[in-house]
Order: C-alpha cells, then structure tokens, then sequence
C-alpha cells in the first residue's frame, strides 16, 4: 500500500496536531466512562454502541462509536477495575472511585 493510500484511510488525517491530541483524550476519556458504566450497570452494551460521540472542529468532525478500556468479548478483571480507580482518581471523580472500590473488593 502506497503512503498516500495509507494516509487516506487514516480518519484523523484532515485535523491538526492540537486537534488529534484532543480528539484522542476524547476517545480515552469516553472509552473509561463508558467503562465506568458498563461495570456499575449504569447502561448496557446496546445503549453504549448506539451513541455516539462526535468531535467538532471549525469545518471538521468525526464520529465514533463508543470504545472500552478492556475487550467486551473477554470481560473486565481487577487489573481494569484498578486502572479505572485510578483514572477517577486523576479526575477526582471520587464517588465512582469508591463504587468501583465496592466492586473490586467483591471481585478479589
């Protein structure tokens, strides 16, 4: 595949630098809540792949289907609980800190 193809089949292409960062934090952002939700039973599978999320930027947007931190095919564990504490934490989200703690500590 030619450089040129490679770089049209990437969907970030037509944005900036600034605007690639900010849409992955958006992306790693979604992909934890959406996590968060999933776990604590807050929404289902089919909820979280029928919204979607869309970045807007000037004359640009793109859109995208909601992503996990873990793979939904093989579950969640503790390690992903863990990395989603964390996550909360940086966020200061501490409700969601301490209703995964609850779950990580049945889960263990």
């Amino acid at each position: 595949m030619s450089e040129e193809n490679e770089h049209n089949d990437d969907p970030l292409s037509h944005f900036n630098e600034e605007e690639k960062y900010h849409i992955e934090q958006m992306m790693i952002d979604r992909a934890y809540e959406n996590s968060y939700k999933l776990i604590t039973k807050k929404s289902t599978f089919e909820d979280l792949m029928d919204a979607k999320s869309v970045y807007d930027s000037k004359d640009k947007s793109i859109e995208f289907r909601s992503i996990l931190i873990y793979d939904p095919s093989e579950g969640w564990d503790d390690i992903h609980l863990e990395d989603l504490i964390d996550y909360f934490e940086e966020t200061e989200e501490y409700e969601k800190c301490a209703e995964l703690k609850k779950i990580l500590d049945s889960y263990v």
